[in-house]
């Protein structure tokens, strides 16, 4: 008796599809054998998938700032700002958000990612941020998907008329103090009212010169760092600045100094 011997090919192909707003990676194993029965127009051929499932898509941090590399600016009348987000996070999908200014929609997002683990976004060139009214203006990005408890952190910039020629204010902090060491908890930070109807920026850095780790616009000369924005933003042990940037009703602007402190392990 004779034996035969059969060989198989297998070819392989990978392939990338989008099902909801998560991707996935298909891998595809095509198998022939060559002494199956088959014309000119059909070869058969086995097919096997594999599907390679990576981790979900998510947002772990927000990053926002203006083209100085702050969380504030003060511009003329009409003069051209952008602001910038980094976005770091887990997996792939469809990013979706819009950027906002004082309240209002300027400009929706929506874009895939697929690799990597951070992306940085410009604000539009078409609308641009408008210069136009001064004062105080609040910037925000929103991420509507996918779904986040990531703290969204807000900016602030300042109108002055074109003629404007000002000095800041001091304005005084009063806690924490100085190279404070904090309980990992959330806690108040509080500072002197310069004006009766100012609007206020508090800053968060890892350095003097860094960009803001995170910001957020108010009108209350108060602030107290809640759990999520804790958990997600402040390492126990490391070293972080706090600064508080104020605005008020005759585009008299006010900036206090740069304060440390940590929390404890």
């Amino acid at each position: 008796m004779q034996r035969s011997i059969v060989f198989i090919i297998f070819m392989m192909a990978s392939f990338i599809i989008l099902s909801g707003n998560t991707l996935h990676a298909i891998t595809v194993i095509l198998s022939q054998n060559p002494t199956a029965r088959s014309d000119k127009h059909n070869t058969p051929v086995n097919l096997a998938l594999k599907k390679e499932i990576g981790p979900a898509f998510s947002v772990n941090r927000i990053e926002l700032y203006f083209e100085n590399r702050r969380p504030d600016i003060t511009v003329k009348r009409n003069e051209p700002i952008n602001a910038l987000v980094d976005i770091k996070y887990t997996g792939s999908g469809l990013l979706q958000g819009y950027w906002e200014v004082d309240g209002r929609i300027l400009s929706h997002v929506n874009q895939h990612l697929i690799s990597g683990n951070s992306i940085t976004l410009q604000s539009p060139k078409t609308p641009m941020i408008p210069t136009f009214d001064t004062g105080t203006h609040i910037v925000k990005f929103v991420i509507t998907s996918p779904a986040s408890t990531v703290p969204l952190p807000s900016v602030l910039f300042f109108v002055v008329p074109t003629d404007y020629a000002g000095k800041p204010v001091v304005i005084k902090l009063v806690s924490p103090k100085r190279k404070s060491m904090l309980e990992y908890a959330p806690v108040k930070f509080e500072w002197e009212k310069f004006d009766s109807k100012a609007s206020y920026s508090i800053q968060f850095f890892k350095g003097p010169k860094e960009k803001p780790v995170f910001s957020i616009c108010l009108f209350e000369t108060s602030y107290t760092v809640p759990e999520s924005a804790l958990k997600r933003i402040f390492i126990p042990g490391e070293k972080y600045y706090w600064r508080i940037i104020g605005c008020g009703t005759e585009n008299n602007l006010g900036e206090s100094q740069l304060r440390e402190f940590t929390f404890k392990k």
